[in-house]
């Protein structure tokens, strides 16, 4: 076992902003304080995050940020100005480096570019011009969801600005614009989840749940939580992002804690019923060491509630290796999973 399984991630909320008025006096400081000076600004800032539900259509004009010019006067407005800005894969890549995650370049057979008119693409990336009059360009794209192929890959577009057209930008504002799409179908969250856990093999592990609240847990905050991700519009995988951070199955016995390898659930729902139809291996059914996943047939609810956003399921963990009498089951999960809010 690793001595940091204990992932702690500070989150920014990143919230992606539609267009908005242009200062209506010209001569007033704006929220950067500096009046008397224009400026250049992202209005969203330097991480935008857009999550979308599965859809196959093209969504059209879809906003991902705005480059604003406050002009300090009216004539400082009638100048004309042009940005430049490359368009560099190499920013996700540090980002995934910097953050422990998988972005990957969002393939051109994805998009098609639907902003405003200033923006003109180059060989790098784009020239960003604001003829006389105009205080902000407006970066969209038309994204077509019967291209976005596998709902379980997250995509990113990033760009830094190597030319400000010789206008200061806002001390707040980024040379580097990264902007992160994935999808999320209505199962996907953060959830508390709680209930038992019966391993016939090593009847000393329990549910980690009972670790996370006992006197023992001195790492993170109860409840015990996982979250649903995506990774079709009917499947979502179970993923740590609270204690060992990966796609993990927590377990404890007494003070001690671990995980089962090569094991966590995905589960897979009927958009129509709302119930679990399936639950699957993440690594594989089987996986290398054998294990691989079912639902239990016992399971009496086996469905997750809308109203509360509340899903009750029991599962196996089958191991031909450990338990060679069929049907195999090793682990039995009885448990509830309560929403507790977005994933992020």
């Amino acid at each position: 076992m690793k001595n940091h399984f204990l992932k702690y991630t500070g989150i920014v909320l990143l919230v992606a902003i539609t267009a908005i008025s242009c200062r209506k006096d010209a001569f007033e400081g704006d929220e950067t304080l500096e009046s008397g000076t224009t400026h250049f600004k992202v209005l969203e800032g330097r991480e935008i995050k857009l999550f979308f539900t599965p859809f196959t259509e093209t969504k059209a004009k879809v906003h991902l940020f705005s480059i604003r010019r406050d002009a300090a006067s009216s004539a400082d407005l009638q100048q004309s100005a042009t940005i430049k800005i490359e368009q560099n894969a190499g920013i996700i890549t540090k980002y995934n480096t910097d953050h422990g995650d998988s972005f990957e370049e969002l393939p051109s057979s994805v998009y098609t570019f639907g902003g405003d008119a200033g923006y003109v693409k180059t060989a790098t990336g784009y020239n960003v011009s604001f003829a006389p009059g105009v205080f902000s360009q407006n970066f969209k794209l038309n994204i077509n969801g019967s291209n976005w192929v596998d709902l379980s890959k997250k995509y990113a577009l990033a760009f830094r600005v190597t030319d400000w057209g010789g206008i200061k930008k806002t001390v707040a504002t980024s040379d580097t614009i990264m902007v992160l799409l994935s999808i999320k179908n209505k199962y996907d969250g953060v959830y508390d989840v709680s209930g038992s856990m019966v391993d016939v093999v090593s009847p000393t592990l329990s549910h980690f749940s009972i670790f996370v609240n006992s006197a023992a847990n001195t790492f993170t905050t109860p409840p015990y939580q996982l979250e649903l991700r995506t990774i079709s519009p009917t499947k979502c995988a179970a993923y740590d992002n609270y204690f060992f951070g990966g796609y993990f199955t927590p377990i404890t016995s007494g003070t001690t804690y671990s995980n089962y390898g090569s094991f966590s659930a995905i589960f897979e729902f009927d958009p129509a019923t709302d119930k679990v139809i399936g639950v699957t291996n993440y690594y594989g059914q089987p996986a290398s060491n054998t294990r691989s996943a079912r639902l239990d047939p016992t399971g009496t609810v086996n469905a997750y509630d809308a109203s509360t956003k509340t899903m009750t399921v029991k599962y196996n963990m089958i191991q031909p290796s450990s338990v060679p009498t069929a049907p195999s089951v090793r682990t039995t999960w009885n448990e509830v999973w309560k929403y507790l809010k977005e994933r992020q």
